[in-house]
């Protein structure tokens, strides 16, 4: 969360044909005798009609004649008989061909078709929420959108001053509907009201830093949660040391425990960081420890800032540019706000997406784009407002930032759950792959 963004009340072999075999060839033939043709009475009685009795010579000729018209016509039979005997064979050959070929010679299959180069796998992606309150819309924004967040950070504890935790399950009904959605349950702890010194007491006395993480444990593993959400904001400089001893003996504890460590940060672009804040968080060493490494990239104008674009696209590149440097990338996620303020001078009022909307309508206002930062804002009230406010459209510039410049992170963390364009959803499912 942020300093100026918490305001309960208003905010994936060659292809042939078989030969089929030759039906003569290795396989005998059936032989069948044929009758002499026209060799019987018939042939007989014409002789005798023709030639009559008329003595040995005539009777010889005519025997000749006889003998060579038996003879011409037991050569024309032959000769029919080896016709017969060739169409009988062919008739034979031709059934057996196609016998043989319907039998053996399959039909030929189709190509099978070529196989496609595989689509390399794009990137899969978490998003998580941070929840403050669970009103029934909100409840049922989790419900309907059980597909894209997969983690839920609620806001119900806090840290007292003794080191035990302040606060309580606030929503029995919201922790119901993630656990039947699947969703990850790990709640934020945070320093109300940014008490840096409330921290720096616990983290820098041994025996209370302890006894701090020891409440941690059992909280988380009384509840059954998935882990914890470590937001401890504004802390001093000098804490840096502390700090990094805290979390990573917290850490140590809770995956003792088979349990997650997340720990939120203040963005920066390099070591250090222009204040306090960002100076007290080691990332290098925190990140080493965390399961997940979430960076609040968001408030670059805020509260107490002149008016201007809530988080400049080429602003957080670079924040994640050096995050990693220090962080392995699948365990960094990129803050993303779903807000806005309204400013007057140098003063400004976070208000939701559907806030802004309205105003602009009831001041009739012109709405604008940023160009650096994608997001919305406008003039009101003879330009003595200026609003500047995330919608669905934004959104789909930092998606599309990061889909571009850094693939590898692990996903999206979202300030918060309530008040935004509904639309922002419909974009998450559609650009992102989840995981």
């Amino acid at each position: 969360m942020s300093p100026y963004r918490l305001d309960p009340k208003s905010s994936r072999g060659p292809r042939g044909y078989r030969v089929a075999p030759h039906i003569g060839r290795g396989s005998g033939w059936t032989h069948q005798r044929v009758p002499r043709a026209m060799a019987g009475p018939q042939s007989s009685r014409w002789s005798e009609r023709q030639c009559g009795s008329d003595g040995a010579i005539a009777g010889r000729v005519c025997r000749n004649r006889i003998d060579l018209e038996s003879n011409t016509q037991v050569k024309a039979a032959i000769h029919l008989s080896k016709i017969l005997f060739l169409l009988t064979i062919l008739l034979i050959s031709l059934t057996g061909c196609t016998a043989a070929r319907t039998k053996e010679t399959p039909k030929p299959s189709p190509a099978p078709s070529p196989t496609p180069a595989p689509i390399p796998e794009s990137p899969s992606y978490r998003v998580s929420i941070w929840a403050p309150y669970l009103g029934f819309l909100e409840q049922q924004t989790l419900t309907d959108n059980a597909g894209v967040i997969r983690e839920v950070n609620f806001f119900w504890y806090e840290l007292a001053a003794d080191g035990e935790i302040k606060g309580a399950m606030q929503s029995k009904e919201g922790l119901q509907i993630a656990r039947e959605a699947g969703m990850s349950i790990i709640p934020s702890i945070l320093n109300g009201g940014f008490d840096r010194e409330r921290v720096a007491t616990i983290i820098h006395d041994p025996e209370r830093r302890a006894a701090h993480i020891d409440a941690i444990v059992q909280l988380v593993v009384e509840h059954d949660y998935d882990g914890i959400d470590i937001d401890y904001e504004s802390l001093y400089a000098e804490d840096r040391e502390a700090f990094t001893t805290f979390i990573v003996d917290l850490a140590a504890a809770l995956h003792a425990q088979d349990k997650l460590l997340s720990t939120t940060v203040h963005p920066k672009m390099r070591e250090g960081g222009a204040w306090g804040g960002p100076q007290a968080q080691d990332w290098e060493k925190l990140g080493a420890v965390s399961d997940e490494f979430k960076i609040m990239i968001y408030d670059y104008h805020h509260g107490a800032s002149e008016s201007g674009p809530i988080a400049p696209l080429d602003w957080a590149d670079l924040v994640l540019t050096y995050a990693k440097t220090q962080v392995v990338p699948t365990k960094i996620f990129m803050g993303i706000p779903f807000y806005g303020y309204d400013w007057v001078g140098s003063t400004g009022e976070s208000i939701e997406w559907r806030q802004a909307v309205k105003r602009a309508k009831r001041y009739n206002a012109e709405v604008q784009r940023d160009e650096n930062s994608g997001e919305a804002w406008f003039l009101y009230d003879d330009g003595r407002h200026t609003v500047y406010y995330n919608d669905a459209q934004t959104l789909r510039g930092r998606l599309r930032m990061m889909l571009e410049k850094h693939p590898d992170i692990a996903g999206v963390s979202i300030w918060r759950l309530g008040g935004e364009d509904p639309k922002n959803w419909t974009v998450l499912n559609d650009m992102l792959d989840w995981k």
